[in-house]
């Protein structure tokens, strides 16, 4: 808007002619600032300011500015919440355009704040983004249970040790690892994780009860397609064995208080420097994969069931916030979420190896395969990178 406005001096001394004043009133809009680590690319940081400028749409000056940081990382500094969120979501668009390959092992994390920042300090920042960004997907929500009394960890009784797989991995001998422990569900948690999976009225040794399974249901990919055969738990029941906080079945909350406190006494008999046992959140494998998953496999499967399979890599996710905070890396890599899957045998009898299923797990190396024989209440505990089928 324009404001003319005159003034007239009254000086009797001086009289001076009326004088002419234009007021012309600016609101000068601040200027983004974009702080860009040095280990990106050049086409990573032409296609985050360019994404910024057309995103913004204002005029706005933009300024970048680059600042030294371990990790991949850009920092937009705004004023507003909202706006700097839709800018945050265009630049990820665009530097996946510009990716080299569909999953690169290093994303670039992009985070927002409101807060005046400097190239020392912007650092900083970004970590600050990323542990909001870890409480707010649930990355990292450590099984603080305790076991109840009666049980300790000296019912503990190790069945299998093996080591898989061997390879260097960025400079260091690497392996993956699986153990089969008894006594760590003992009968009457067996029997209670069991009760879980069939009706108070259906005989165990009957099989799987039809109101809890169905054919063709057991999934656990990221695709979410059932598998071709196999038996598993109808969806409303597997969400029910999922369920978290005071929903948590509580033979379940019981089996992951064992299996926490166990892998937390190996890591510190092992001299490791504490770890927290976490379930595998949502945001990592995607809605598709639960924490939980449950199968009920009988010869008439045929081994083309299941076959030779992982259960996950963390250097192959997709993009998620996941990847966004701890990137894609080897599992066992130092200092990063190590995936592990927890298997229990709940049958209340099996016959070895007159019935055979035992786990079987693959060493590429040598193509050497571990054979795992089941038995009640065995937990086997290995690396979900460890190629396995059921024999």
């Amino acid at each position: 808007p324009l404001s003319a406005s005159c003034g007239i001096s009254n000086s009797r001394a001086c009289p001076l002619p009326f004088s002419r004043m234009l007021l012309l009133p600016i609101l000068a809009a601040p200027a983004l600032r974009l702080f860009v680590s040095k280990s990106l690319s050049i086409s990573e940081r032409s296609a985050a300011t360019t994404a910024l400028r057309e995103a913004a749409g204002d005029g706005r000056p933009l300024r970048a500015v680059q600042f030294d940081s371990p990790r991949r990382s850009l920092l937009i500094s705004g004023e507003d919440d909202d706006e700097d969120e839709t800018l945050r979501h265009h630049i990820v668009a665009a530097l996946d355009a510009v990716a080299h390959e569909p999953h690169p092992p290093s994303p670039v994390f992009v985070a927002v704040t409101t807060e005046p920042q400097t190239a020392e300090g912007a650092a900083d920042a970004v970590e600050r983004a990323v542990r909001a960004d870890v409480e707010a997907f649930g990355l990292r929500e450590p099984l603080r249970r305790r076991p109840s009394p009666g049980w300790a960890l000296s019912d503990v009784t190790p069945a299998l040790h093996a080591v898989l797989d061997g390879a260097a991995v960025g400079g260091r001998w690497d392996v993956s690892s699986l153990v089969a422990v008894d006594g760590l569900v003992d009968e009457r948690l067996r029997a209670d994780l069991l009760s879980l999976l069939h009706g108070p009225a259906w005989p165990p040794e009957k099989g799987a009860d039809p109101d809890y399974w169905c054919d063709g249901s057991f999934s656990d990919t990221m695709t979410g397609e059932p598998a071709s055969s196999g038996v598993g738990l109808r969806p409303a029941r597997l969400a029910a064995l999922c369920a978290e906080g005071r929903d948590t079945p509580p033979p379940v909350a019981e089996l992951e208080a064992r299996v926490g406190a166990y892998l937390r006494a190996v890591d510190a008999a092992s001299g490791g420097g504490g770890i927290d046992v976490c379930r595998m959140p949502e945001a990592a494998l995607g809605p598709e994969v639960t924490p939980l998953a449950a199968n009920a496999p009988v010869s008439s499967d045929g081994e083309a069931a299941y076959g030779w399979h992982i259960d996950a890599d963390p250097a192959l996710l997709p993009p998620s916030p996941w990847t966004d905070c701890f990137g894609r890396y080897p599992n066992r890599s130092p200092g990063k979420p190590r995936f592990v899957t927890a298997l229990v045998y709940l049958s209340p009898e099996w016959r070895w190896p007159e019935w055979g299923a035992q786990t079987r797990c693959l060493d590429p190396p040598t193509g050497e395969v571990l054979a795992v024989p089941p038995a009640p209440g065995r937990l086997l505990l290995m690396d979900q990178d460890i190629s396995a089928d059921l024999g």
